[in-house]
């Protein structure tokens, strides 16, 4: 009996360690992150939703940002305004670190320590990004949009609002 109690221990805390930990991949390094969360598009029709992720790197961070496109040529490009239920605004700046792998295309924006303990104190409202085309003339996809931290759907099929706020707090006070 001792054996099976100290088996079952193990074998919840080594899935319960293998579940929490999130993996976010740039080239060869390894970054902790959070869990993938999407807002959806504030357009009815032809809007994008955006899946996000906050990934940590040292006491600071980067929030990646991507989205299902059409087709090849376009990336979020520009500056990201991620605003903050507070109030808040906070301005990302593109570094030029974006890839487009599968009809999905994504960017990598940089987060102070400031910028975290923002996050950490107010929920994601919203975030306005653009979509460009790099390496075409035109695309109809191009554009501005934005994308809300909200309540979706009905019965089976509802999902809440991201709790933005704690699952920044579990990636960086651990």
């Amino acid at each position: 009996m001792k054996h099976y109690i100290i088996t079952t221990f193990l074998l919840l805390t080594l899935s319960q360690f293998a579940i929490g930990q999130n993996t976010f991949f740039i080239g060869q390094k390894t970054y902790p992150c959070t869990k993938t969360f999407t807002l959806k598009s504030n357009k009815d029709f032809g809007g994008h939703d955006l899946d996000v992720l906050i990934a940590k790197n040292g006491e600071a961070g980067m929030i990646v940002l991507s989205t299902e496109l059409m087709g090849g040529g376009v990336r979020i490009k520009g500056n990201v305004l991620i605003y903050l239920e507070d109030g808040t605004v906070l301005t990302c700046i593109d570094k030029g670190k974006f890839d487009y792998v599968d009809d999905i295309a994504t960017t990598i924006y940089y987060l102070t320590k400031e910028e975290i303990i923002k996050m950490k104190n107010s929920n994601i409202s919203s975030i306005r990004f653009s979509l460009k085309c790099f390496d075409c003339s035109m695309s109809t996809e191009e554009g501005n949009y934005s994308a809300s931290n909200k309540e979706t759907g009905y019965g089976y099929s509802k999902t809440e609002k991201t709790d933005v706020p704690s699952l920044i707090s579990s990636l960086f006070d651990n």
